[in-house]
């Protein structure tokens, strides 16, 4: 079987955030999931990395990214080892270590490049004990250490295949984004979530050129990076960004919107002396009218909706939206997520 050009092409790299990429490279990359979608459906096999092993360690729960990776690596011909890291000595930063319940990150990374052929990490909230920025660090060290691709499945700061799979979602419906309006807004949860998914949207959003506006109520601005990596990304590809404190005016127009909760982060570490999530979400609890109805999307220029999943029915979003087949990407975007990250893995471990 000869082999897509694609299969090794970034051999070796990293994939931690999208930003770490030129817009040609993500290009190819959601060409080749294009790819492997179309085979994937038709039957065609892919047996791209035989014998490969894919190292997940899941400090978080998972369903899209878990199962989306375990078969991908499966219908790539190799396999993904599923870690968690109650089950092991807890891979971990050097101020957090504990004798014979952690083990340095240093040296799991090392060992783990030894045994297979990629390492995949997702860390956040609780797990990253809510400091902001610390997932984002574990999966850096993991980086520093391993000799093999480190690929983050969700941390912090982050969520690059995710946002892979929004963008491949939005260029099936309109191939040359460069130029759409695309809003990512926050939306109310009653419980709390990262930054990772907006920032990672923005980001790509502006990466492809994009007029994308960021909306969200006082007190939900991202991380300061994240907006000068966006506005970089806006004069560099042609696009523009713009952030405003209300839904009803960001949705008006849109040709893509992505409501989504996440938490205000001036109750948590570094920007607090301490984790409080109870004054998160009665913060949060104000907003309740944040949520995604008929009535927004009436607003827009036939947008389409979009969500990472799970989304949360009745707070969120309505279930009118989220299941309406005629404007809604939920289910694409999902199944998106298997075939960029075949993607990635063909060209990072081929």
């Amino acid at each position: 079987m000869s082999l897509p050009s694609y299969v090794g092409s970034m051999r070796g790299r990293d994939f931690i955030n999208t930003n770490d990429f030129t817009q040609e490279e993500i290009s190819e990359i959601i060409k080749a999931a294009m790819d492997l979608r179309e085979k994937f459906r038709a039957g065609v096999p892919t047996n791209y990395l035989p014998g490969k092993t894919l190292f997940m360690l899941f400090y978080n729960r998972s369903l899209r990214t878990r199962n989306s990776f375990e078969a991908g690596m499966h219908q790539l011909g190799g396999h993904a080892h599923f870690l968690s890291p109650q089950d092991v000595y807890t891979p971990t930063l050097p101020e957090d270590m504990i004798p014979y319940q952690t083990e340095a990150i240093s040296d799991v990374a090392r060992v783990l490049s030894r045994y297979g052929n990629a390492i995949a990490i997702r860390i956040y909230g609780d797990a990253a004990k809510w400091f902001i920025g610390r997932g984002n660090r574990v999966i850096l060290e993991f980086a520093k250490w391993s000799d093999v691709p480190v690929l983050n499945m969700e941390d912090d700061i982050y969520h690059p295949f995710q946002a892979l799979a929004d963008m491949m979602a939005i260029m099936q419906v309109a191939p040359k984004p460069r130029g759409k309006k695309f809003v990512v807004s926050y939306a109310y949860s009653g419980g709390l979530k990262p930054l990772a998914v907006p920032q990672s949207c923005v980001l790509i959003g502006t990466q492809f050129g994009m007029d994308v506006v960021l909306a969200h109520p006082p007190g939900f601005e991202l991380e300061d990076h994240v907006i000068k990596a966006a506005k970089e990304n806006a004069d560099r590809y042609g696009g523009s960004f713009t952030i405003v404190n209300d839904m009803k005016e960001a949705f008006r127009d849109a040709d893509f919107v992505y409501p989504k909760a996440w938490s205000p982060k001036r109750y948590f570490p570094p920007y607090n002396s301490k984790v409080d999530k109870d004054g998160a979400v009665e913060y949060q609890n104000k907003f309740k009218n944040w949520i995604c109805t008929p009535e927004l999307m009436d607003l827009t220029n036939r947008g389409k909706y979009m969500h990472c999943g799970p989304a949360d029915r009745g707070q969120e979003v309505v279930d009118e939206v989220i299941d309406n087949s005629s404007y809604s990407l939920y289910f694409e975007q999902a199944e998106n997520r298997l075939h960029v990250q075949k993607a990635v893995m063909s060209m990072v471990m081929g």
